[in-house]
């Protein structure tokens, strides 16, 4: 499914195919009710004006439409009407993300699927009927054979038949209400994403493997979620799974309530039944319940997920799950997804022109007053490619007075936002180790721009080898960035996102009000004769570009 798809004007949510002679005048109508009974907007070809042209208008009705239900029924392949619909249908499914969902009526999936019994007699007419255009109906037969392959209802497993008309109604409202609720709070956010999540999906579909698990990393606000709820809404809209779960914030909800209460929302999820009803006496993870989900083709999405061991008990045994099934991870720590992800995608920052985009789609309404783009590019320079530190000032910016832009930049320059530093911290505040956390500190007031990895180990070395590993797990936890090797040597360069820098000196500045950072100076301490050295090289090897932090002694 494209971004484009998302600002579509459609006019129906849902368009109905089926077969006249079939269903017209009793399944068909029963459900078209239903649906109007629930201000579902439905279209029929009752309602065909008189001397509409059919097929553009049945082509323009398909592609106004959020949902096509498709009713197969016994008589529906001997309509070429119906056929030509249905391929259709599935073309703006392919171009335009229409959801699909087939319904089989009183015939049975295989029967759709094999052109077999009254579907195999049709297509015996058609073939003689079309014996100069044999490649249409080898169009249909791909159609029939690509839609009953998706996710869909046969009408032999709900009795009485109010019973299929009622879950429809259920399934198309539940998919509505993602639909509509990733339409009003998306858009806007997919600026810079696109080409993220074209990637992923392409990851995501390349695979041969039973079950693929897709890791997502990257820095704190730079669009994980965002990323995961698009891809969450167009996999499952895809009508290709039968089961679909979303678990929000998981570090959040593990520190809370444990990881039985997450094993459970998700079983239960997966096996359609309530939260707080008892799965069995043997617990979530049974072997019953493994089975019972193994038999299904799941989606999964794991939302900040920050430790090993909420992965490995929420994925144990989905191995086994049946073909096709597919787990999403996001993470800020990419030791997490080492050992179970079969891809690690990391998020990059926005780039310059991206970020501008982002920037004034939020920042700029009707009633805003003009500023001076060199200010715009002070606020660009300061979020740096971060989606979230961007539409939390635009938005604070918004419609705010010259006067005002220039005071909150001003204060930028000394006080970090707190809402961008309350997302960011959580990755500092998750380093289990103080001595990891030192190296941070060290680190963000030590260097204002990149550096590389040898130069960073020679002067943080106090003698032991642990600044190595400090440093990688900095790394994995996307406080520090790798960004290449450097040009002149075989050695890795790193950098600090600004926003972070900010941070950990705010943290430094926090532990203590008398502290002061003095950046830049070969030799601070010789013209600050009753300042003590706090925080600063260890072995004092390398005071070029340093920055120490200093207090009265």
């Amino acid at each position: 499914m494209s971004s484009s798809s998302l600002s579509l004007e459609e006019k129906h949510d849902v368009f109905l195919s089926f077969r006249g002679e079939d269903t017209r005048n009793t399944f068909a109508s029963y459900l078209y009710a239903a649906l109007s009974a629930n201000q579902i907007l439905t279209f029929m070809d009752h309602e065909l004006k008189r001397g509409d042209e059919i097929s553009p208008t049945l082509s323009r009705a398909i592609k106004e439409s959020k949902i096509s239900v498709i009713i197969f029924s016994e008589n529906y392949a001997s309509s070429t009407w119906c056929l030509d619909e249905l391929v259709h249908i599935l073309e703006y499914k392919k171009i335009r993300g229409l959801i699909l969902i087939p319904i089989f009526y009183g015939i049975d999936p295989s029967v759709v699927r094999k052109q077999e019994g009254s579907y195999k007699v049709a297509f015996d007419s058609h073939e003689k009927s079309f014996k100069d255009r044999i490649e249409k109906v080898n169009q249909w037969r791909a159609a029939l054979t690509e839609a009953s392959n998706l996710c869909g209802l046969d009408s032999k497993d709900f009795r009485p038949e109010n019973k299929l008309v009622q879950k429809i109604v259920e399934d198309i409202s539940l998919k509505l209400s993602k639909y509509l609720s990733l339409d009003e709070n998306i858009k806007g956010q997919l600026i810079g994403i696109e080409k993220h999540i074209k990637e992923i999906e392409s990851l995501l579909s390349n695979g041969t493997k039973a079950v693929c698990i897709m890791g997502i990393w990257g820095m704190g606000g730079i669009g994980k979620t965002t990323l995961a709820i698009y891809l969450f809404h167009n996999l499952s809209s895809s009508n290709n799974f039968e089961a679909c779960c979303f678990l929000w914030n998981v570090r959040e909800e593990y520190g809370r309530f444990g990881l039985d209460h997450l094993r459970r929302k998700l079983v239960s999820n997966l096996l359609n039944v309530e939260a707080n009803v008892k799965l069995d006496t043997l617990g979530v993870a049974s072997p019953f319940n493994l089975y019972r989900i193994r038999r299904k083709k799941v989606l999964v999405v794991l939302d900040d997920v920050d430790r090993s061991i909420q992965l490995d008990a929420l994925v144990e045994g989905y191995r086994q799950l049946s073909c096709g099934s597919r787990i999403i991870v996001t993470t800020r720590n990419k030791q997490v997804l080492v050992k179970e992800a079969d891809y690690i995608y990391k998020v990059e920052r926005l780039n310059h022109i991206e970020s501008l985009k982002l920037f004034h789609l939020h920042a700029f309404s009707k009633n805003s007053t003009a500023v001076d783009d060199k200010m715009v590019l002070e606020v660009i320079n300061y979020a740096n490619g971060n989606p979230l530190a961007l539409k939390v000032l635009s938005s604070f910016l918004c419609s705010r007075s010259k006067n005002d832009w220039e005071s909150a930049l001003k204060k930028l320059e000394r006080f970090p936002n707190l809402e961008i530093q309350d997302v960011l911290r959580i990755s500092y505040e998750g380093l289990d180790d103080k001595t990891i956390k030192g190296t941070f500190l060290d680190i963000a007031c030590l260097f204002d721009s990149s550096f590389t990895r040898d130069h960073a180990e020679s002067i943080l070395d106090d003698g032991n080898s642990s600044i190595k590993i400090e440093i990688s797990v900095l790394i994995d936890k996307c406080l520090i960035e790798d960004i290449g090797s450097h040009m002149y040597r075989n050695n890795e360069l790193l950098y600090v996102h600004d926003l972070l820098h900010q941070m950990g000196r705010a943290i430094v500045r926090d532990e203590d009000k008398e502290l002061v950072i003095v950046v830049g100076c070969a030799m601070p301490w010789k013209s600050a004769r009753y300042w003590k050295i706090i925080r600063g090289p260890k072995q004092l090897k390398s005071y070029h570009s340093t920055c120490l932090i200093l207090k009265k002694m």
